[in-house]
């Protein structure tokens, strides 16, 4: 999925995103997909620092949760931001993007 389309790959995100009892592999491949199109982005440079340093996290036998949250608030953010300087067609899809990723940090909340 590394070479898709980049809206191809958030229509497939936001779908794989929206099932339950994912495997915790699934998000990694997800985000290893992601890291290597923001590695090869003009721009893209802080989000595809912030998805490494949430795969790092995730990749700990015990993940912190406190800054695992902050680390996908912070993805989020970087999402958001982003969809405000790309054309409309990518523009909603980046923000239910976001969205499901606090959606994700205010799950673990309540663990």
């Amino acid at each position: 999925m590394a070479h898709a389309h980049p809206i191809n790959m958030l229509d497939d995100t936001l779908q794989t995103l929206q099932q339950r009892d994912l495997e915790p592999s699934t998000g990694a491949d997800l985000i290893k997909d992601w890291l290597s199109v923001l590695n090869h982005t003009e721009g893209a440079q802080p989000a595809a620092q912030s998805l490494q340093a949430l795969y790092d996290e995730l990749s700990n036998p015990q993940p912190d949760t406190a800054r695992t949250r902050d680390l996908l608030n912070q993805v989020a953010q970087q999402t958001e931001s982003l969809s405000r300087t790309v054309g409309s067609s990518y523009a909603d899809s980046l923000n239910q993007l976001a969205g499901s990723l606090r959606s994700f940090a205010l799950d673990l909340n309540r663990l």
